[in-house]
């Protein structure tokens, strides 16, 4: 694939799942949609902040358990309901990383990921570990690059439906093609789904239930499933939003 591209976000992976093939993005492009309309989150809303632990039922629902990651994120949007930049913090709320976004004509052509190298957590020194780089060629597909430093890690291509949403997302990387595809119902993410384009075998499915939601009628807690049967849930994914 050529050096066309227009946007990739890797979302951190789901911490306690292991599912390292299975890749849920974040993106952005123009016609008509906002980032937050994409991402099926309603209001003005200015940042999100999801945080993920292991799934223990107790009295007969499911909720989160004290095995947590101890790293969470934040994802702030500007005004125009659109990415501004996200954040890795720890539990001591230091900043691991800061994703920043750059935009033409508005599209978001270039992401860039810092991490901070300091070992000192009263200093910050970012440095520059990954680039992904997009370009639209067509209204329904955006090519991308990652790269690390002056290395070609991956390319592939990001397909979306009528609302604008991703619908599929082609990935190459070391020769090897796969395909992961995304199935919404009332507007959220349900199920998404990674197949081997050589001969079309599923190697790796994630379910997802929403249970609770803010007055916005955003969620704020998701059931996280492994596998392509809802029995027992992996992870449970809490947001807390703040608006505008």
């Amino acid at each position: 694939m050529s050096r066309s591209t227009l946007k990739l976000r890797l979302m951190k992976r789901i911490l306690i799942l292991s599912l390292p093939a299975l890749i849920v993005v974040l993106y952005s492009c123009s016609g008509g949609h906002s980032d937050l309309d994409r991402n099926a989150l309603k209001g003005q809303v200015k940042s999100v902040k999801q945080m993920e632990c292991e799934a223990t039922h107790v009295d007969g629902k499911w909720v989160m358990g004290e095995n947590c990651s101890r790293n969470y994120r934040v994802t702030n949007f500007n005004q125009d309901g659109n990415f501004s930049s996200i954040l890795t913090l720890n539990d001591r709320q230091d900043t691991l990383g800061i994703t920043k976004m750059r935009y033409a004509e508005g599209e978001m052509v270039e992401e860039t990921f810092y991490q901070n190298v300091s070992v000192n957590p009263a200093q910050s020194k970012f440095v520059e570990v990954s680039k992904t780089i997009m370009e639209r060629v067509s209204a329904d597909q955006v090519n991308f690059e990652r790269w690390e430093k002056e290395v070609l890690r991956f390319e592939g291509a990001i397909y979306f439906d009528s609302k604008g949403r991703v619908e599929k997302q082609v990935e190459v990387i070391n020769g090897r093609e796969t395909m992961v595809y995304y199935v919404y119902e009332k507007g959220h993410l349900v199920e998404n789904y990674q197949e081997e384009l050589e001969g079309g075998n599923r190697i790796a499915t994630q379910l997802y239930e929403n249970i609770d939601f803010d007055e916005h009628g955003n969620w704020t807690s998701r059931l996280v499933y492994v596998g392509e049967d809802k029995i027992a849930p992996r992870v449970v994914i809490s947001r807390t939003l703040e608006y505008y």
